[in-house]
């Protein structure tokens, strides 16, 4: 005899458009998620369950979407490591981790607290702790070239909010926030108005067809970077730090440009 709650399961049918939206999620995430593997098999077996017509339809889901991957990362984090970061988070246990970042020949070990993990432009990231020091220290999951959990268990910073984190950073780094205002041209505005860069961003309309894209974060680094992205089509108003390091950034990068004498 079936359980009691296999007996009252109602009787679940996906509709094509559902299914439409699993496979095309699945053909976005594939490429950049640490989960490839696992989603080319769920895939797999979702066609499998079609048949007549919509065995038709499903196998033709791939003349519907092409995806391009530039700008993702070459490297893609192990599965069995965020296997184990996802087990450390859930059970607040302790890791040592072996890392090794861009600039550095060599790697490090340290023990680490994992908090919680977050996907910014296809590559995956970790926030946690490093005791016994305070501030969050995030982590590119790609960069893990070693990790184990320990017998250790930690307590989550109460003061830890994941969504204010979410809020405040303006991409993966956790930086006090700063009011920002960017002056775009007309011909940019366009651009800048059909996207949300930002949850606080406030867009203010000016009477010669620029705007003013005001918005609170943190992060300067990846905030100068986006701006410089823009070239001379976005102009800092404020604050005056970010300004003077745009300025100092793109004065730098014209002088490498300088006509060569001789």
């Amino acid at each position: 005899m079936l359980p009691e709650a296999r007996r009252h399961a109602p009787h679940l049918r996906l509709s094509d458009a559902e299914i439409s939206a699993l496979l095309l999620a699945s053909k976005q995430a594939k490429d950049s998620s640490p989960f490839a593997d696992a989603l080319a098999s769920a895939t797999a077996k979702l066609r499998a369950m079609a048949t007549g017509e919509r065995a038709d339809f499903t196998a033709g889901i791939d003349t519907v979407m092409d995806e391009a991957a530039w700008g993702t990362k070459n490297n893609q984090p192990d599965n069995d490591t965020v296997l184990r970061l996802v087990e450390a988070i859930m059970r607040r246990k302790r890791c040592s981790v072996e890392y090794r970042s861009p600039n550095k020949p060599f790697t490090k070990t340290y023990e680490y607290d994992p908090y919680r993990l977050i996907a910014v432009s296809g590559a995956l990231y970790c926030l946690g702790k490093v005791p016994p020091y305070e501030n969050i220290t995030t982590l590119a999951v790609d960069r893990i070239q070693a990790l184990a959990l320990t017998e250790s268990e930690f307590v989550v910073d109460p003061g830890f909010d994941a969504g204010q984190y979410r809020r405040e950073a303006f991409g993966v780094i956790s930086e006090k926030p700063i009011d920002v205002m960017i002056r775009f041209s007309a011909e940019q505005a366009p651009y800048v108005r059909e996207r949300i860069w930002h949850p606080s961003q406030r867009i203010q309309e000016l009477s010669d067809r620029r705007i003013e894209l005001s918005f609170r974060a943190g992060g300067m680094f990846e905030i100068t970077r986006w701006i410089l992205g823009w070239g001379d089509a976005a102009e800092v108003v404020r604050p005056a730090g970010l300004r003077e390091c745009v300025a100092r950034t793109l004065a730098s990068a014209a002088s490498v440009y300088e006509p060569v004498v001789g």
